[in-house]
């Protein structure tokens, strides 16, 4: 996904994104199956009002999922690419019209009866089956959404593993007070960059969500976890000044083809191999402008 702005604090691409996917297995098909699908009991579409900032967000509340400044094209991807951002580029949708990019504000609500369910699902979109299903048939209801799912180019990506003397990793204690910062997923904490300590501190991080953060900073590239590892780590992941650089330190220009290549993953005995992964399309056979509440 690409940024509107000229360049990027790299912590704030990472904040801005906190909620948004890890990576999961596609959606194999766009269409229902022959049960009654899942939905939302009731459902307001409404144009935002000019001005209002866009948001992309998929953290759903006790009752249901509720967004404003939200473009309708996020909304597809929501649905049907649980994977994170890194995979949503203009390759996963065809036949897409102009109009999937105006923002809408999203009000809709869960049944009593579909309750206590919606409320045990995860953090992630691949922890939210329920969510996401939901929302597919709220797009086949208000936009009569007809579209089904086709392979599609290959994404380029990034596989973490451990290097030959690696890794260079502290467990965390497991009652240990973990400080303030962004909360990850599964429990761990990322506390940003500052200029007087140029790194990203985690504590209690687990592998998995080291990568679903990564994912989300690479900018259409996204990380996988091969390391094998399976604890809780504490450690600091370093960023590496360039001289040659024009942006000030701890800046990244939104067009750096590797956003990554400013941290030192040497540094913890952990090396990043370049990979490619498959990935599908989404087809639009049939959409239409939400109607009318």
């Amino acid at each position: 996904m690409k940024s509107v702005a000229a360049e990027l604090v790299f912590v704030s691409t990472l904040l801005s994104c906190c909620c948004l996917a890890a990576q999961a297995p596609a959606a194999s098909t766009a269409s229902t199956t022959a049960s009654k699908p899942l939905s939302f009991e009731v459902v307001s579409i409404r144009p935002s009002k000019p001005g209002t900032p866009r948001r992309v967000q998929w953290g759903t509340s006790q009752d249901g999922y509720h967004v404003v400044g939200q473009r309708l094209r996020d909304t597809l991807m929501i649905a049907y690419f649980p994977q994170g951002i890194a995979f949503w580029s203009a390759d996963r949708l065809s036949g897409a019209p102009g109009w999937l990019d105006d923002q809408f504000d999203i009000d809709a609500r869960v049944s009593e009866a579909d309750l206590t369910e919606w409320q045990k699902q995860g953090t992630t979109l691949e922890e939210k089956p329920m969510f996401r299903q939901m929302l597919q048939s709220m797009l086949a209801d208000r936009l009569h959404l007809v579209a089904h799912m086709v392979p599609g180019p290959p994404v380029d990506g990034w596989s973490l593993q451990v290097a030959k003397r690696g890794p260079h990793l502290t467990e965390s204690k497991p009652d240990a007070t973990l400080p303030a910062g962004m909360k990850l997923p599964h429990g761990g904490v990322m506390v940003p960059l500052e200029p007087s300590n140029p790194y990203l501190a985690y504590y209690a991080v687990t592998m998995e969500d080291f990568v679903w953060e990564l994912s989300l900073a690479s900018h259409g590239h996204p990380v996988q976890d091969q390391t094998g590892l399976k604890g809780r780590y504490d450690f600091h992941l370093n960023w590496v000044l360039d001289p040659d650089s024009k942006l000030p330190p701890w800046v990244v220009g939104p067009d750096d083809p590797d956003q990554l290549s400013h941290f030192d993953f040497g540094a913890l005995g952990l090396r990043r191999t370049p990979i490619q992964l498959s990935a599908e399309t989404l087809v639009i056979d049939h959409i239409e402008k939400p109607s009318e509440n």
